[in-house]
This record gives structure tokens, sequence and C-alpha cells, in this order.
């Protein structure tokens, strides 16, 4: 069967293919136990992310946001971001979607630059990185500069909430099985390791909700290139929300807080044996 994820409206199709089942998924083979790894590796030189974003949710007493902030954006940051996009919901009449919740914070413009791209919304802001991954330094830096033009705007007065998403595919073994992450999946005493497997989940800690989706098989084409890759999809999206409204350096004072803690939710979800073969760098 055939399934299709947009993220952020520009990224990727996947495509997941019904197999035929394989006798070697119910077999007696021996188990390793996978322990969660404590240490936790500055890169990987088989970087698998295929995007990156962060987003900020936010009301505002102003009207019209969405139509006033690409402008500021444009001319703050100029000839980084010079392709202007509109997008669908542009379209839908503002009282509409401001009544619709699957409609309040999808993004009504898109500017792109190179790999990474700003959309905007009446409720929202996003900044995402596709592959080739800038790193978190550098993809920081740009998060924080956005920051400091949306505060200078003044248009943006409660901030809701904000997260980080990352997006791999983990293609280490073929065809793709669970046996390259962190689970232990089984129905009815039936493991499961090499079937499709569409898993969606949440992880509360430390204030921050980590909703974590996995998707086996998956096949990934982005745009732009005319070859896809398959593996299995590895989805953690990291919250934080403000209680009663917070502001811009609120976001700042929790922005590597909130990537540390998704940094090691993502290298807890893979093996020892997974990591290795991504090759990792640790620090000095």
């Amino acid at each position: 069967m055939y399934f299709t994820l947009t993220y952020n409206g520009r990224v990727a199709i996947l495509l997941l293919h019904k197999r035929n089942s394989c006798s070697g998924d119910s077999d007696n083979s021996t188990k390793k136990e996978k322990a969660v790894n404590t240490k936790i590796p500055v890169r990987l030189r088989k970087e698998p992310l295929i995007e990156a974003v962060w987003e900020v949710r936010f009301t505002s007493d102003k009207q019209n946001v969405a139509d006033l902030l690409p402008g500021l954006i444009y001319q703050a940051i100029p000839g980084r971001y010079p392709n202007i996009v509109r997008l669908p919901v542009a379209d839908i009449p503002a009282p509409i979607a401001e009544r619709d919740p699957n409609l309040r914070y999808v993004p009504k413009i898109r500017l792109e630059g190179d790999n990474q791209a700003i959309q905007i919304g009446e409720h929202v802001i996003s900044l995402s990185c596709r592959r080739p991954y800038s790193g978190w330094k550098g993809f920081s830096a740009d998060i924080r500069n956005l920051i400091a033009v949306g505060r200078e705007t003044g248009l943006i007065n409660h901030l809701d909430r904000f997260s980080l998403k990352y997006i791999d595919l983990i293609q280490l073994v073929q065809p793709p099985n669970l046996s390259v992450l962190n689970i232990d999946l089984k129905l009815g005493g039936h493991p499961v390791t090499k079937q499709p497997v569409q898993l969606r989940t949440e992880i509360i800690e430390k204030g921050l909700i980590h909703i974590i989706q996995v998707v086996l098989p998956a096949e990934v084409s982005l745009p732009g290139d005319a070859t896809s890759s398959e593996g299995v999809l590895l989805d953690i999206d990291t919250i934080a929300s403000f209680k009663e409204g917070g502001s811009w350096g609120d976001v700042e004072k929790r922005l590597d807080m909130a990537h540390s803690a998704s940094k090691k939710i993502f290298f807890d979800l893979l093996t020892s044996e997974s990591i290795a073969r991504l090759e990792p760098e640790y620090p000095e």
C-alpha cells in the first residue's frame, strides 16, 4: 500500500510496500539484549537525517500577521531566502482557517533558500533544514536569528509552544527491519521485526513531550532528487509548552535543553550496533 506524508508541506513521499510474510520473522533466533546508550556522540559521519524543523506557535493581538511577517523577515535576512512561495492555505478565507483546528497552524507563505526554508502562518513560524544538515551549531544560530527578527517585529505577543522535529531514515539493513532500533515489539507473543509497522507513542519527561513515530518500511523521495531511499523512518517531535504564554526569551533559554533531550531520545532508540555503523564521533 502507498502512504504519503508531507512534512511542513515540502519534504517526503513515503511508500509503504505490503510485503509477503517472511518465515524468518517468527523463528527462535537468539535474542540480543538491547541496552540504552549512555555515551552520546557529537555527530555521525553517516548522517541519517532527512530534515530538522524548529517551530513556534503563538497568538497575537495583531491581525493579518501571516500577511505582514513574510515581508519583514525577508527584509531582515536579505538574500538568504530569495524564493517566496504562496501555499494553498493562503487561499482559504481567514475566518474559516481560524475556526478550523486542522488549519489554524498550517503555514500560508514559505521563504526558500538552498536547503532551508521559513514557513509562516497566522499562528505559526517554522524553520526547516533538509539534508545536508548544517549541524546543531549552525541550525541553532539560524533559529536564534529568526527569534531575534520575530521579537523585533512586535507582532507576536504570546508564545504557546515551540518544538524541534527530527526526521531520520535508518538504512543499515536491507530489507529494512526493526533490528536497527532499540525496540522489542510483539503482538500476542508474535515478534514483529520485518512486517510493515506504523507506530506512534509519546514520552513525557522534564516538562517536554516527545512524540515518536516509527514507519517500516519507508521509501523517501526528496524534492529535486530522482532517486529514492528505503529504510526505517524515525520521527521525533519534541514539544515545550508554556502554560501562561511564553516569551522569545523563554524559547531561547530552553532551546538547547530541548535539543539535548531530543538527541538523547534518538540515540536511546538506536542499538549500539546501529550507532557504530553510522560512524559516530565522540567529544575528546
